[in-house]
């Protein structure tokens, strides 16, 4: 999750001489080499500050496994939403126009953590069980 925040997700082309890029923060005119703010989307960077710091705070919880199991799918919730979110903004941006878009693979590493955080849920679920197997054998 931390590449989002140094490549872009999408590139616009509106036409010939018009591009934009989408970041995290905002989507960007290109003009020049030069990268314009246009529109600003700081929710969604608030949203991938959150996402990015319940999985740092999720893999030092691993003494408090039902903390972490909440946390994974509050996570999975939260990445998956950023994706609406980016719909969101691409939407009300270039509704009326007719627009390219080239999506970057970057845009796919939300939905890769979802899954890998789905993975670790399962994981965490299955220790969990253990444990409690363990505990009633004592």
């Amino acid at each position: 999750m931390f590449l989002v925040f140094m490549f872009p997700l999408t590139e616009l082309l509106v036409s010939e001489n018009v591009s934009y890029i989408f970041r995290y923060r905002g989507i960007y005119e290109l003009a020049e080499n030069l990268e314009i703010l246009t529109i600003q989307s700081i929710p969604l960077a608030i949203l991938f500050d959150i996402i990015l710091i319940i999985s740092l705070v999720s893999i030092f919880l691993f003494k408090n496994r039902m903390l972490q199991m909440r946390l994974s799918i509050i996570n999975i919730m939260l990445m998956l939403g950023s994706y609406a979110l980016v719909y969101y903004y691409l939407y009300t941006a270039f509704n009326e126009q007719e627009v390219t878009l080239h999506i970057s693979f970057i845009a796919a590493f939300p939905l890769i953590s979802a899954i890998l955080t789905y993975m670790a849920f399962r994981g965490i679920k299955k220790d969990e069980k253990l444990v409690k197997s363990l505990d009633r054998i004592r």
